[in-house]
């Protein structure tokens, strides 16, 4: 079988929704589609999208010819690797426990690979992307949740507590109260949530900004008929929206953004400590305002306080952005 015609199939499970792709041996998708995720569900219900999903993909794979390798899954929580099941998904806690891949190997008769989605995300890096060619590479991801991974030699440690998602390591001595009950915890500093909560305590204090504007008078817009006020031109907070208005020059944005980047910069520094990597890669919606959060990173790491070690680590964004988990769900099963 030539090697352009192999393909495998990952899929990347999400909140809103599940990505299910064809992936060749280049790290190139080559087909998708989304599945919906079923919350509160029994397991069998909550997996009926993703199979059928899986089903149209193997479909697309024998109409053009191509090989099937394997199965790739990407969970967003952890998993107990010696009986390859996932161990806790907050989000689908039908799945605690349920045999995956012994279900998926059963049915599809192929090999089944399972991934916490931030060592998938890492793997897809060092193989097809800003990691590739890297000895120790650090992966540090910041979205709704602060995900952290580090591979040596190619091969993901998994025995640290620093490692997964971690939102709970606490990274600053006098923090915000995190729901843990510790202060100063990423998850208060520098996830989504703690950029959202930051914009909300700056519209409380009242300080001009243009985040007012689209945030909060969009709701006043008379919608069409039938519909709510607000309907059609409301924004809700996002990453994007954030960036677009620091890069704008909006001084509570710009702030948000100093600020998260002394708390990003806090937990690099920490885990470059830690782990003493040659190359970090940051990802995640934090970083849509381009190089402006790159660039206090490595402020940070360079100044004369900062270690040596510190100061030599290379600092660069993630190449395959969203879609790293995704491409490598399968990378293990091609090399």
């Amino acid at each position: 079988m030539q090697r352009e015609q192999s393909v495998a199939v990952a899929v990347d499970i999400g909140g809103g929704q599940t990505t299910v792709a064809l992936i060749d041996h280049d790290g190139r998708v080559r087909y998708r589609c989304s599945a919906k995720t079923l919350r509160g569900r029994p397991a069998l219900a909550t997996l009926d999208p993703y199979l059928r999903a899986i089903d149209t993909m193997l479909e697309h794979a024998q109409k053009e010819d191509w090989h099937v390798c394997g199965v790739g899954v990407s969970v967003p929580g952890s998993l107990d690797h010696t009986s390859r099941r996932p161990l806790l998904v907050s989000m689908l806690p039908s799945l605690n426990s349920f045999p995956l891949c012994d279900l998926l190997e059963t049915r599809y008769q192929l090999p089944t690979q399972l991934h916490v989605d931030v060592d998938a995300a890492l793997l897809g890096e060092y193989h097809f992307g800003a990691g590739q060619g890297c000895r120790r590479l650090l992966f540090l991801t910041i979205n709704a949740v602060v995900g952290a991974a580090l591979a040596i030699d190619g091969q993901v440690e998994r025995s640290s507590n620093y490692t997964g998602h971690i939102c709970h390591l606490p990274i600053a001595t006098n923090g915000p109260r995190c729901s843990c009950g510790k202060r100063g915890c990423m998850n208060t500093l520098i996830s989504m949530d703690a950029m959202q909560k930051m914009v909300q305590r700056a519209l409380r204090r009242g300080e001009e900004t243009s985040l007012t504007q689209r945030l909060l008078e969009s709701a006043s817009s008379v919608g069409g008929q039938g519909e709510p006020k607000g309907s059609r031109n409301r924004e809700y907070f996002s990453a994007q929206l954030l960036a677009e208005e620091a890069m704008r020059g909006d001084s509570v944005a710009q702030q948000i953004y100093a600020e998260v980047g002394r708390g990003v910069g806090s937990a690099v520094a920490r885990y470059v400590g830690l782990f003493e990597p040659h190359r970090l890669i940051l990802s995640g919606g934090v970083l849509s305002a381009g190089n402006l959060l790159l660039t206090q990173v490595r402020r940070s790491l360079s100044t004369p306080s900062s270690s040596r070690v510190c100061s030599m680590v290379e600092v660069v964004p993630s190449l395959l952005g969203n879609d790293a988990a995704l491409v490598g769900s399968v990378a293990p099963i091609f090399s």
